[in-house]
């Protein structure tokens, strides 16, 4: 064979190998563009998943502490209600008077006697408690200041019963808050 021959035969040769890596190569580049594409759809997939998830999350964080506002705001809203009874309520005894008033502090003086006999003392607050007292035979030892009612002692004085619409306000507040709660709120 001539060097011509020769030359064209490895030329050939030469170009069919070109052809053949050149589409080997392509095969091999597809094969990795779709590898590489499905591993990105798939990380892609994965990241809009977790950010749904942590959306979601987020959402119920934020639903949740909205309803505990909305909770505690009516919570607070029913307290100033109830807060306000109880000032209505000490305005309406502080100005009872008449006979309403007199039955009261004539039933108030006589629990008191029931639970510390009948010799006790009684400090009054209104000039219409030194009557009942009078009426009951209850010695007086002094006055208070109170919007009503009295405070009763037993004869040796160790004992105090504290009969005023303030002291009885104080005392029962939180049984009579609950009864005002499931009045207004039930």
């Amino acid at each position: 064979m001539s060097a011509e021959k020769i030359i064209e035969q490895i030329k050939k040769d030469s170009e069919k190998e070109i052809k053949q890596i050149k589409s080997e190569a392509e095969k091999q580049a597809k094969n990795i563009i779709q590898t590489v594409k499905k591993e990105a759809e798939a990380e892609a997939e994965k990241i809009l998943e977790s950010g749904k998830q942590q959306s979601e999350s987020l959402k119920k964080i934020l639903v949740s502490k909205a309803n505990q506002d909305v909770k505690r705001d009516i919570m607070n809203a029913k307290e100033k209600i109830i807060d306000e009874c109880f000032t209505k309520a000490q305005h309406e005894l502080s100005i009872l008077k008449g006979e309403r008033y007199e039955n009261l502090v004539r039933k108030l003086i006589k629990d008191g006697q029931e639970k510390l006999g009948s010799n006790c003392t009684v400090l009054v607050t209104r000039d219409t408690d030194k009557k009942i007292a009078g009426d009951i035979g209850i010695n007086i030892t002094g006055t208070i200041d109170s919007s009503g009612g009295v405070i009763l002692k037993s004869a040796d004085g160790k004992v105090t019963l504290d009969h005023t619409f303030d002291g009885i306000l104080k005392r029962e507040k939180e049984k009579i808050r609950v009864k005002v709660g499931k009045l207004l709120f039930s």
